[in-house]
């Protein structure tokens, strides 16, 4: 295979042997992984933080129950005792999940995940054309580092996660008014 020679994937449908287009086709790859990653990323964060708030709301419930309920004698102290263990395990499972650590994750790969996706977006649309073929490629690899560093770094989200977020992104969760 010369260096001319474009390697092709199994059912890949673009051709091309203009190296522009096809660092300006790398690119939109790029931009359409980070929108993905990012919105699956959000969703992520969003259920790991349903997660943290119901079980920290629940425990901190419970507890307030169980003190309430054993100081004014409408529990026995047993009742009271054992609504207190039960609000201490929610809060040691809570604890054990790392729901909030997950969700503070997430949420950071998702804004990463964004503004690489931006960075993507005014590459294509701005600098590409702009670039001599050589800048061009070195921009791209940087850009490919970028997105390879940012997967290597985020937790792998659920299958939820990401079904929802390509229904978001579907139903036009990242187009912008201007755009149209």
């Amino acid at each position: 295979m010369s260096d001319s020679e474009v390697v092709r994937l199994p059912g890949q449908q673009h051709t091309t042997s203009d190296p522009q287009a096809e660092i300006r086709h790398e690119a939109q790859r790029i931009y359409e992984s980070a929108l993905y990653s990012s919105e699956t990323q959000f969703e992520y964060a969003k259920r790991w933080r349903r997660v943290d708030r119901w079980l920290g709301g629940t425990a901190a419930l419970v507890a307030a129950v169980a003190g309430v309920g054993g100081l004014s004698d409408v529990f026995t102290a047993k009742g009271a005792g054992l609504a207190a263990i039960a609000a201490a395990g929610m809060g040691g499972v809570a604890a054990t999940m790392g729901a909030s650590r997950t969700k503070e994750k997430a949420a950071h790969a998702a804004m990463a995940m964004r503004a690489l996706q931006q960075d993507v977006r005014i590459f294509i649309n701005i600098d590409l054309d702009q670039l001599e073929l050589g800048a061009a490629r070195k921009r791209l690899q940087e850009l490919v580092d970028r997105l390879q560093q940012l997967s290597a770094e985020t937790e792998i989200p659920s299958f939820g996660a990401w079904k929802r977020a390509r229904k978001s992104v579907e139903q036009g969760a990242q187009d912008y008014a201007t755009d149209k």
